[in-house]
């Protein structure tokens, strides 16, 4: 078996080798990421478990909003426009720029933000150098993986992996008090560490400072996006924050194991969807929309079937990641789980807004899912609680679905006129499908016998049909075999 893989891999040419290894590595930087959930929630408390969470969320918004995502897409779209060292150095200079007047105001209203996010004073400030030197092994990275140099890249993920683990680890065991900050601060430090070579590299080879062109080209086409990624920040992260002003911290880790437990489902959709995106392009350009049809519910009746598993093992999964005292996280796993389910739904719908150019709606849609999501956790979280932001949060995919469904059927009957690429009435069977599995999955949570009655039902099914059920699984395998025709 690993000899008939070792002659595969060296048939392989560059971009195959290189994409095989950059999906092996997000997995190793996922992988560790769950791993050590089982072990962070037995040696912190809740409250500490939380803060590790909100801190993260809170990164997360503070990178966007500082850099303005300057490594995303103008990036890109850059490195063949202009020289990829000149480049490389202009913007990471504009992105320093954009990220040092953050600083200045989070160094002004220290008092204030530290209040309002709930975060300590002290990782306040470690923000301030993250945001700065973070950007150097981000241009880098995405520029090793534009020219399909992975093993530099490789190597320095795993080393930037294993070392803000350790560090976090190392940081709660040595702690006796507020280890959920000392976790959080010792892990930033050593990402800061790893990314400063690297920030230093890219001005040393590209000694650009200032070019007007490169800044304009850069803010033309990121500033335009930014509501549209903060949008996005807001729809998957804003929950947590609400939580803890609402609820507190301790609700924060409650809804924050529940979120990593859903995001399993997330990888293997995301793998999913890397296939289907450049197969899709493919069939959209060769007008062979039945063909798109038939594959992708196929796929989605698969993600569907897997989420509804998924679901039925839910409180023993929790077991595994936490213990005891997150038991009540049960309740939000269902409803998250859904919402993987319609953000892969949703990429059926924007791979088609993408491939005909119109992405304008992109920005709409994203800006009021994000506000939908506020409003509804303002009017229910406080009353219902951290529970309350799990069914949100799935009411807001559905409509961020959906909006882009009918964005789509507007774009298909302007571009193709008379021609539905999707069938909807089949799509909506797996859709509710899906979703009446959830709910009994939910009420089965405390009816354990029942529910393994179901499990082994399920699965004796499973068994019955397997022959048609491989058919169907070689339909998905083929499509890597027509991409590389």
């Amino acid at each position: 078996m690993i000899e008939r893989l070792l002659i595969v891999y060296r048939k392989m040419n560059m971009q195959a080798r290189a994409s095989a290894w950059f999906v092996l590595c997000s997995f190793f930087q996922k992988g560790i990421a769950f791993i050590t959930v089982p072990i962070f929630t037995r040696l912190l408390t809740v409250e500490e478990y939380g803060v590790i969470n909100l801190f993260t969320t809170w990164l997360t918004f503070f990178t966007i909003l500082a850099t303005l995502n300057l490594s995303g897409g103008c990036y890109n779209r850059g490195l063949i426009k202009y020289d990829k060292n000149d480049y490389t150095s202009s913007v990471q200079s504009l992105a320093t720029v954009c990220t040092l007047i953050v600083c200045f105001f989070i160094c002004i209203f220290y008092q204030w933000i530290s209040e309002f996010t709930g975060l300590d004073i002290r990782l306040l400030y470690l923000i301030c150098p993250y945001l700065i030197f973070v950007s150097g092994i981000n241009f880098w990275s995405v520029k090793e993986r534009f020219f399909f140099r992975y093993k530099k890249l490789v190597v320095i993920t795993i080393l930037n992996t294993l070392l803000s683990t350790c560090f976090g680890l190392i940081a709660i065991i040595i702690s006796t008090v507020d280890r959920g900050t000392e976790k959080v601060f010792w892990s930033t430090v050593a990402m800061i560490l790893v990314s400063i070579p690297f920030y230093v590299l890219n001005f040393r080879n590209g000694r650009t400072f200032y070019n007007k062109e490169m800044w304009l080209f850069s803010l033309n086409f990121n500033l335009p996006l930014l509501p549209h990624y903060l949008s996005n920040i807001i729809l998957s992260q804003s929950d947590r924050v609400m939580i803890n002003m609402f609820c507190g911290v301790a609700d924060v880790a409650m809804y924050s194991i529940a979120f990593s437990i859903a995001s399993i489902t997330k990888i293997f959709t995301d793998a999913i969807s890397a296939t289907l995106v450049p197969w899709r392009y493919q069939l959209l350009e060769k007008k062979e929309y039945r063909h798109i049809n038939k594959v992708s519910l196929i796929v989605l009746a698969f993600v569907g079937a897997m989420i509804g598993l998924i679901n039925l093992f839910a409180p023993e999964v929790l077991f595994i990641f936490g213990d005891v005292k997150y038991r009540e996280a049960v309740w939000c796993i269902p409803p998250l789980m859904l919402c993987t389910y319609f953000i892969f739904a949703y990429g059926m719908f924007s791979n088609v807004e993408f491939y005909f150019l119109k992405t304008k709606f992109m920005m709409v849609t994203s800006v009021s899912s994000a506000i939908l999501n506020i409003v509804l956790n303002y009017l229910f979280v406080g009353t219902f609680g951290y529970i309350a932001c799990a069914y949100t949060s799935l009411l807001c995919y559905i409509f961020y679905c959906f909006g882009h469904y009918i964005y789509m059927k507007h774009i298909c009957n302007k571009e193709i006129p008379k021609i539905n690429i999707y069938n909807m009435r089949w799509f909506m069977v797996i859709t509710v499908t899906t979703g009446a599995l959830t709910v009994i999955s939910t009420a089965l949570y405390n009816h354990s016998y029942m529910r393994y009655i179901l499990i082994f039902i399920i699965m004796g099914l499973l068994f019955a049909f397997r022959k048609s059920l491989l058919k169907n699984a070689k339909v998905f395998m083929n499509l890597k075999k027509e991409l590389a025709k």
